[in-house]
């Protein structure tokens, strides 16, 4: 199952035509999903698949909040992993699934792309997923044509 998390409008999100397995679950801005189980689904995917404009070189702030979500299933300990410090992880789902973050913007500069790039990875090893893939758009229209894109739902 592939969790797909989006800050994309609806209209965008519709025009990209994406083809979906019938266990994959979309969440966007438009839909309730509880605290719980956001982090259940997290939690059984093998595939969380992050669309969000580049906002000062991170995440957007719907996409920013899923994640606080997902760090609080995590609790509030901390440890050292690749020298870095992380949440520690309760729930022994370490590296099931891969996380791909795609993010798009007109105009991203190089500290944003880098900065977008070290946050990336950082919440992968925080909710120790087995790789991340990074990619960037300059449009929404470009995520459309894109076959790279295309290839991760599939």
């Amino acid at each position: 199952m592939k969790v797909i998390v989006h800050d994309l409008q609806e209209k965008s999100w519709q025009v990209l035509g994406m083809q979906f397995h019938e266990k994959d679950i979309v969440i966007g801005e438009s839909m309730e999903t509880a605290e719980k189980d956001i982090e259940k689904l997290i939690g059984s995917c093998r595939q969380l698949v992050l669309i969000s404009r580049c906002v000062y070189g991170g995440f957007s702030p719907f996409i920013q909040g899923v994640l606080n979500k997902c760090r609080r299933h995590f609790g509030p300990f901390l440890e050292m992993r690749h020298g870095q410090t992380h949440y520690q992880v309760h729930n022994g789902n370490k590296n099931e699934f891969g996380m791909v973050c795609c993010f798009y913007g007109d105009q991203i500069t190089a500290k944003e792309e880098q900065s977008a790039r070290i946050q990336s990875v950082s919440d992968g090893i925080s909710l120790q997923a087995r790789g991340v893939k990074i990619v960037f758009y300059n449009t929404v229209d470009e995520l459309k044509n894109c076959k790279e894109l295309s290839s991760f739902f599939a």
